[in-house]
């Protein structure tokens, strides 16, 4: 058991090792850098008050602070590009959702009240209502170029809305029927 103890502590030893000895080879350094030797940015230069010799930068004659002057015409040079559009919107690698396919046109809700209807022999008579006006109407005719009445049963009747030749039903089971 404390061989196993030794050779875990070798393994986890040599593994700190390789560890610090691969931090160091990728920041390409040797030893640790002062950071006073790193070269200083351009930007910084430029913005660094050069202070004369004999003062310490913090005082001037009148005994007030003195205060850096930066060059401003060099901060307004730096425009953005309006190409970056909306850096902080939304990104998604989803493709967004196929538009669907305009419905096709459908005909207005039936707007007709049954009213009864009249048999004689083979022709068929139906009395309707639309608003204030009232239709006494046979199969295969039309009322106001809108509608055409195609068939006529006990329980419902069949319309055909011209404009966009659908058809459509009103029901008729329970109403009034006149013989």
């Amino acid at each position: 058991m404390k061989l196993t103890e030794k050779a875990r502590k070798l393994w986890l030893a040599g593994a700190l090792l390789a560890t610090l000895l691969a931090a160091q080879w990728v920041s390409g350094e040797e030893g640790e850098a002062d950071p006073e030797a790193l070269p200083e940015p351009a930007e910084a230069r430029n913005f660094r008050k050069e202070v004369p010799a004999g003062r310490n930068g913090t005082e001037n004659e009148a005994g007030g602070n003195e205060a850096g002057e930066l060059d401003l015409e060099r901060l307004e040079r730096r425009k953005f590009s309006a190409r970056a559009g909306d850096i902080f919107g939304q990104r998604s690698w989803v493709p967004p959702p196929r538009p669907e396919p305009p419905r096709p046109p459908s005909p207005p809700p039936m707007q007709f009240r049954y009213l009864g209807k009249v048999v004689e022999g083979d022709e068929t008579r139906v009395f309707l209502a639309l608003g204030e006006r009232n239709y006494i109407v046979r199969p295969g005719e039309s009322i106001n170029s809108q509608y055409r009445l195609d068939e006529v049963s006990d329980h419902n009747i069949t319309f055909t809305y011209l404009p966009l030749n659908a058809r459509q039903m009103l029901a008729t089971a329970g109403a009034a029927n006149i013989p």
